[in-house]
């Protein structure tokens, strides 16, 4: 019984690797020491508020990704988006209170925080017609 379980959980998680490797990629480049090996960010003031927002908003457009491909007879709208979106922000308070408690070179920053959330909330309007528009999918039936 638990084997089949284990199958099934497997199974659907499968269908979610986008999502799996953009979380990868965000744990990686917040939680190591030294994610670039080394090279220097370019000289734009807050570049780094923009990678986190780009980082948020790809891993929420990649959940949305998913969620559509695995429930295709449905369309991603604003509930299921709803619900990716504040995973993706509890994930980023998650992070940062990593970043501060785990690490010893890294620190939790409200402002990253808050460049999490514009990346969200991005993705909140812009995924769900990219996504439909990509997979070929028409019609407006909201993903309850």
């Amino acid at each position: 019984m638990l084997l089949v379980a284990f199958k099934l959980f497997i199974d659907d998680m499968k269908k979610y690797w986008p999502t799996m490797v953009c979380v990868a990629v965000v744990l990686y480049a917040t939680l190591t020491a030294d994610p670039m090996d080394g090279a220097d960010l370019p000289l734009i003031p807050n570049i780094d508020k923009v990678i986190h927002a780009v980082m948020f908003g790809g891993m929420a457009g990649a959940a949305a990704f998913d969620w559509q491909r695995a429930h295709r007879s449905r369309n991603v709208g604003g509930r299921v988006m709803a619900v990716i979106c504040v995973l993706c922000a509890v994930f980023g308070v998650l992070d940062e209170i990593a970043q501060a408690t785990l690490t010893e070179v890294r620190s939790g920053d409200a402002l990253d925080f808050a460049a999490d959330l514009a990346g969200i909330v991005v993705a909140f309007f812009a995924a769900p017609p990219a996504v439909r528009r990509v997979l070929g999918i028409s019609g407006t039936k909201d993903g309850k």
